[in-house]
């Protein structure tokens, strides 16, 4: 990357070398001479021909070297055009990289950046000719560098605020073969981190949900072979924790498994028509008794515009379901819980577009409001995550204490059939989940309200 004179530069910059060119004012002398005598003795024109002739020779070769000349700098002159449109060819490349990438020379100044490092790690100024420390403040990363100059690469971790995000970056540093210089290259590694920091809270978060019950199972199972063997009521009691706590696992397990299949992509997705109102009816009957007994009232409200609708009805199932199971958990005693859908106008996600056979505008809006306790904004965020619980926000009690992993379950589901969810809390009102799924409509029109 350091510049070096190319024969053509050093040929352009100095006098062409004629060689023995310079030897024509003496033949030149000659002719004007003779041709002066001449006028007084004739018989010097004779010699005046031959200098001529002398001349002519001389600038015969002369030209020839001329030629020659030319032709070299017409190669050279190709030559230099043909690196800087080559220049230019890698500096295009290197700029169209998202990945920021940095050349330094032997004494660690910047001697070029594409366009990502200007705009990632110089906030948009140019950076040839800034020292690397003075840009980047990290020793281990500086270190990194140094090395790659000696003739040594490596990698290091570098943490940056960029914009209002704090972003990761894997360092790789690497020698410059020409010169004693460094290329350095900067890979965004923030979701990578932060989804293998997601998969160990989630062995950690799994292995206590799970040690939970399995501990109260093996406690009630020791007391009855103990203490209790002989008490007719502490072993009812005793019964009744055992089943309570396998109920649990069961469930843990079987959420754990919905969650495994959806985050699968081998899972096919199988789309039918399905009459949505009939759907919200079967998963809605699970909770009759929970209803019954704290008082709750479902109601149904499907536009006639989407009663039926083109989706797939295990993920369907899994949606409502959950949905309906929580509302049912934290809506206050003796109040209405809502379900209720509606024809939209909805864009495709290019990161999670529909499954092939859905298309077109028309999507659906499925919505399930309660009139509960709400959930705080700062942690309106969070509740997608897997067993992440609200407990203490929303009355969590033993008896509604649910696995933690509904909602993660349903952001699946509806990311896989290409939709999103969003919630709408308001402390001590309610809470409303709404679901919206794309492309379920195709083919009836777009007439629908795209207002949220």
């Amino acid at each position: 990357m350091e510049s070096h004179n190319t024969p053509a530069q050093t040929s352009s910059s100095s006098p062409p070398n004629t060689g023995d060119t310079d030897g024509w004012p003496l033949p030149a002398s000659i002719l004007a001479g003779s041709i002066i005598v001449s006028f007084f003795q004739p018989i010097f024109l004779a010699v005046s021909l031959v200098a001529l002739i002398w001349l002519g020779v001389l600038h015969r070769a002369y030209s020839r070297r001329l030629v020659g000349l030319g032709a070299r700098y017409r190669h050279s002159h190709d030559e230099i055009r043909h690196a800087q449109h080559l220049a230019a060819r890698i500096g295009s490349i290197l700029d169209s990289a998202d990945v920021p990438i940095l050349a330094t020379n032997n004494d660690g100044s910047i001697i070029q950046a594409n366009f990502a490092a200007k705009s990632i790690l110089g906030s948009g100024r140019p950076l040839i000719g800034e020292h690397f420390d003075s840009l980047i403040t990290q020793s281990a990363v500086h270190e990194l560098e140094r090395l790659a100059r000696s003739g040594e690469s490596g990698h290091a971790r570098l943490q940056l605020p960029v914009g209002s995000d704090m972003r990761i970056f894997d360092v790789a540093a690497d020698p410059i073969a020409s010169s004693r210089g460094s290329v350095c290259t900067f890979t965004d590694i923030t979701e990578l981190s932060r989804s293998e920091a997601l998969k160990a809270d989630f062995a950690a978060n799994a292995s206590h949900e799970l040690r939970t019950p399995i501990a109260s199972i093996i406690g009630a199972v020791q007391t009855l072979e103990g203490p209790a063997k002989d008490d007719p009521a502490m072993i009812q009691r005793l019964i009744q924790m055992i089943s309570s706590n396998a109920s649990r696992l069961d469930l843990i397990v079987k959420d754990l498994l919905d969650l495994s299949k959806l985050e699968s992509t081998l899972v096919p997705v199988v789309l039918s028509r399905i009459d949505l109102a009939e759907l919200v009816e079967q998963n809605s009957l699970p909770f009759f008794s929970v209803c019954q007994r704290r008082g709750l009232t479902i109601e149904t409200r499907i536009d006639s515009d989407c009663s039926v609708i083109t989706s797939d009805e295990s993920m369907l199932e899994l949606i409502l379901r959950n949905l309906i199971g929580n509302a049912t958990k934290f809506a206050h005693e003796n109040t209405t819980i809502t379900i209720h859908a509606e024809p939209i106008t909805l864009g495709i996600d290019p990161a999670s577009p529909p499954p092939d056979g859905l298309a077109g505008a028309l999507g659906v809006r499925i919505g399930v409001r309660d009139k509960g306790i709400g959930i705080p904004f700062s942690q309106q965020q969070r509740i997608f995550e897997r067993f992440y619980q609200v407990d203490e926000a929303r009355d969590g009690s033993s008896a509604r204490r649910g696995t933690g992993l509904g909602l993660a379950i349903v952001k699946h589901a509806a990311r896989t059939l290409g939709g999103n969810i969003r919630l709408k809390s308001i402390h001590q009102q309610g809470t409303t989940m709404i679901v919206e799924l794309p492309g379920c409509l195709s083919g009836m029109g777009d007439t629908a309200d795209s207002t949220p």
